[in-house]
């Protein structure tokens, strides 16, 4: 009779295991949510110039709350911490596993709901919010880890930006903080820049790489900055996105270089300074210095514009995009100007940003063998003025400890520094 009892209990604990790992799991998703990133691009330095400027760290609130002193007090949505933008946004969120309070995006670290995969491209480092009429916020912060709503309330009165924006529901938008004008005034003149992507609905080839640029430099930044890069080499040489300004109009161009360094990029490993046949200053279009927030044109390149002996797995290219002014024309060969130092000398006329695995995804490098690595003509012509990551992303796949992979990228000028925000297709997973 005991041994009845105790056999009839453990079946009834077997069935409740059974009951619980078969249990139906609810995942929480936003009716009709529309996708939205963040950027803080406000790239100004804190010195003795600025220094009676807000900080360029700021608290995103959506649908703000407020006392009956008019003090912010709470709200729906809130992006805190948001330090200045890193030179690389990823198709993956980048701060999924970082444990400072500094958040270079939103939603960066944060855990909120996030985007899913459409048209098979990744939206995880987009946030899933609440569509229709918003109001939208910035307040610039003092730079702390402690959240902006238990800060004293003088530290909460630094409202930067006060938007209402109507989000559509599925459509994908990019936000980002700009420095608006040049000036000296208190506080600096600040504007909200809004994109609506248009990536998910674009047919794009597996096989090519996609690129837009944009200049979003504050209005009259080239005309207050026409110095040359050379007072600017250390920065340079250490392969970050650090340029000089670039000019209100300019035609672009493209040229692809075979043998880019390995990815992870290898100190002082060098990147080839050898053209692709064919792939020679070819143009693309014109781009003008603007905040209006309409989709620029994508461009296409090739993944495997050279020799291909890998079968399409592994691509060693780096392409180098070329900004000229109109009436200027980058020359024929290898070097898009002459001179001594070549793009070294960039100023708001010409530069070039070259995209290779030499950037360290977009982190820049610090050691003195960095030099090596930057391509240059006889020793003394420079072929860039900055740098980005390759438009290749490379990553393990299948059986492959490194594979190729085309991205949907946007390059941002932005004041003396550029930007690179890439999307990827969903690839196959290393096998088991």
């Amino acid at each position: 009779m005991i041994r009845s009892r105790w056999s009839l209990i453990l079946l009834c604990c077997g069935l409740l295991l059974v009951a619980g790992g078969c249990r139906k799991t609810a995942y929480n998703v936003i009716p009709e949510a529309a996708y939205l990133r963040v950027f803080n691009s406000l790239n100004y330095d804190v010195n003795v110039t600025t220094k009676d400027q807000p900080p360029p760290f700021l608290a995103m609130i959506i649908d703000p709350e407020y006392d009956g002193a008019g003090l912010i007090t709470g709200g729906k949505i809130i992006g805190d911490h948001l330090d200045q933008r890193s030179a690389y946004a990823g198709p993956y969120p980048a701060n999924a596993g970082n444990t400072s309070f500094r958040n270079t995006e939103y939603p960066g670290s944060k855990k909120v709901l996030v985007g899913p995969i459409i048209s098979g491209i990744n939206l995880s480092s987009w946030a899933q919010i609440p569509s229709g009429k918003h109001r939208v916020v910035f307040y610039s912060r003092p730079i702390s880890e402690q959240p902006f709503f238990d800060l004293l309330e003088r530290d909460r009165k630094s409202l930067l930006v006060d938007s209402t924006i109507d989000f559509k529901p599925g459509e994908i938008y990019t936000m980002e903080v700009l420095q608006k004008t040049v000036a000296t005034q208190y506080p600096l003149p600040i504007t909200l820049y809004l994109r609506q992507e248009q990536f998910t609905k674009m047919p794009f080839s597996d096989s090519l790489l996609y690129v837009n640029c944009y200049n979003m430099s504050a209005e009259g930044y080239a005309a207050a900055h026409p110095e040359v890069a050379s007072r600017g080499q250390q920065a340079y040489y250490n392969a970050t996105n650090k340029t000089v300004a670039f000019g209100d109009t300019l035609n672009l161009y493209y040229s692809l270089y075979k043998d880019d360094c390995p990815y992870p990029y290898v100190d002082g490993a060098p990147i080839g300074p050898n053209l692709i046949p064919g792939y020679n200053n070819i143009w693309l279009g014109t781009i003008i210095r603007s905040h209006t927030a309409g989709v620029a044109p994508y461009y296409s390149m090739p993944v495997f514009a050279a020799t291909d002996t890998t079968g399409g797995i592994l691509s060693r290219q780096w392409e180098l995009l070329i900004l000229m002014k109109p009436g200027m024309f980058p020359l024929p060969g290898a070097a898009p100007v002459s001179g001594p130092g070549g793009m070294a000398q960039a100023n708001p006329r010409f530069g070039a940003i070259g995209c290779s695995n030499g950037s360290s995804d977009g982190k820049g490098t610090t050691s003195a063998l960095a030099r090596r690595s930057i391509p240059r003509i006889a020793n003394t012509t420079y072929l860039a003025s900055s740098w980005l990551p390759n438009l290749i992303r490379y990553t393990a796949s299948g059986n492959y400890a490194q594979r190729s992979f085309a991205t949907i990228s946007t390059i941002e000028i932005i004041n003396n520094q550029v930007y690179m925000m890439s999307v990827q297709r969903a690839y196959p997973p290393p096998a088991k």
